[in-house]
């Protein structure tokens, strides 16, 4: 009988040994489990600047609808990740604050066309966005500047 004893104390302690490694093991594999997912939502190596640059060339028809805008043009350059926005405009028609908004107008249109629809700040804030006033530019050919990384514009008028 004292043989039978020592054989279930052994078992309760197998077994609860066993539960304990169960356990274990599936606490592991929860945090591997959520490891995985936190570093695949945090990081995104797809390459959005095809995309952003297709839905500002195509918002570019909006800004031509605007009076007093004369000419657009859009140019994008991957390999410095930078979109280059050409505008010939009547600054007669068209004062420094309006052409302000119409770019920002057109920033947002562009931004809200892409899947997921977001602000034009954080579409642009890894690229670099240079708007050029095309035409007669002698004096100015570079009306406004924005950095990678950066989400703030800033502008050069006269």
């Amino acid at each position: 009988m004292n043989y039978q004893y020592k054989v279930g104390a052994y078992n309760t302690e197998v077994r609860l040994n066993l539960l304990r490694t169960l356990h274990l093991f599936i606490i592991l594999v929860l945090i591997a489990s959520v490891s995985i997912i936190a570093g695949c939502q945090g990081e995104s190596n797809k390459d959005t600047f095809p995309e952003v640059g297709q839905s500002l060339s195509k918002s570019m028809k909006q800004m031509d609808k605007q009076p007093g805008i004369l000419l657009t043009g859009f140019a994008a350059d991957p390999k410095v990740k930078q979109y280059k926005v050409g505008i010939e405009y009547d600054p007669g028609q068209i004062s420094n604050e309006q052409l302000k908004q119409i770019v920002t107008d057109y920033l947002s249109h562009a931004a809200s066309n892409l899947s997921p629809p977001n602000n034009w700040e954080e579409m642009l804030e890894p690229y670099q966005l240079r708007i050029e006033k095309l035409g007669d530019a002698q004096k100015t050919p570079v009306i406004a500047e924005k950095e990678i990384g950066s989400t703030e514009i800033k502008w050069f008028f006269e």
